[in-house]
């Protein structure tokens, strides 16, 4: 069992489309998911009411807005501290994100944990047999499985040979700017549970960003992590159309979060064409597609 935890913000037109995806490829490994979201204003949460109505096999969560400083127990590590100084983003928490997300894996039953943020789509079928997760308890410090890289994506190593269909690899040995070398993801890595309940308790982060960016630092600095194994062809997809966040300047198309919002509440919802060749994770297509009531058009992005 694979404990999935969804990251939305205004995307409730992206976030149907991640989780038609799941619902269609992901019939043959076992999963609970919830997703945590939220929202800058009514129109938006109209499009969160409308998704969850379609979805109700799956829970959904809101964050709230606050100002909290961080608990007191947070402060006693100088880790902590160094960021909260070098980082003025985060000298508070904004909102119960932390909280929520905490509270999700102390719950969870599931030995497994994976991440996924509202603007990527699965693209074939998830088949993920016990031998395949058993890798992670191999050694639930070091092991991690990637569902979006592959044999000749994100500029794969050459010297990463593959075996039986995987590759595997260890992060330490490729620059920490490239997929291979980044330990940790918020996009389709799986995780063993009590890791990073252990990981997520002791470092502070606001959202899904400082998250990422946060625990990788930990987990690089104390050598934690630092295998990993994926398979010859991707199984997800990640499709930029905006940005949400402001704390990365993560490229996107710049298409307007009200105009989607717009449009889902108008009925309609996103399908993408898939490349020939998938050489990268992220995709920037010219076009996607608006489907409602069995009719097809196409949006022109680019």
């Amino acid at each position: 069992m694979i404990q999935i935890i969804v990251f939305s913000f205004d995307r409730a037109l992206q976030l149907e489309a991640l989780l038609s995806s799941i619902r269609r490829y992901w019939t043959r490994t076992a999963y609970r998911l919830t997703v945590i979201y939220n929202t800058s204003g009514d129109e938006f949460e109209r499009g969160y009411t409308l998704l969850k109505k379609g979805f109700p096999d799956f829970q959904f969560v809101k964050e709230t807005r606050s100002g909290h400083l961080w608990h007191t127990s947070d402060y006693l590590r100088f880790f902590n501290l160094k960021k909260i100084l070098h980082y003025p983003n985060l000298r508070n928490q904004r909102s119960d994100f932390r909280d929520l997300l905490l509270g999700i894996l102390s719950d969870s039953s599931a030995p497994y944990t994976m991440f996924l943020t509202d603007d990527s789509v699965f693209i074939r079928d998830v088949v993920l047999s016990d031998k395949t997760l058993s890798f992670i308890d191999e050694d639930v410090a070091q092991n991690q499985i990637s569902l979006r890289l592959g044999k000749g994506v994100s500029a794969c190593p050459s010297d990463i040979p593959v075996q039986d269909g995987c590759l595997v690899w260890h992060f330490h040995r490729y620059p920490l700017d490239t997929s291979w070398g980044y330990r940790f993801s918020v996009d389709a890595h799986i995780y063993a549970t009590s890791l990073i309940r252990q990981l997520f308790r002791r470092v502070i982060f606001n959202n899904p960003n400082t998250l990422e960016g946060i625990v990788c630092h930990y987990v690089r600095t104390r050598k934690l992590l630092d295998k990993g194994l994926t398979f010859e062809d991707p199984f997800i997809l990640s499709f930029p159309l905006n940005r949400v966040q402001d704390v990365a300047d993560n490229k996107s198309l710049g298409v307007s979060v009200t105009f989607l919002n717009e449009l889902y509440l108008d009925g309609k919802r996103l399908e993408f064409a898939l490349p020939d060749d998938i050489r990268e994770f992220q995709q920037y297509p010219s076009e996607v597609r608006l489907v409602k009531d069995g009719k097809v058009e196409t949006l022109r992005i680019q």
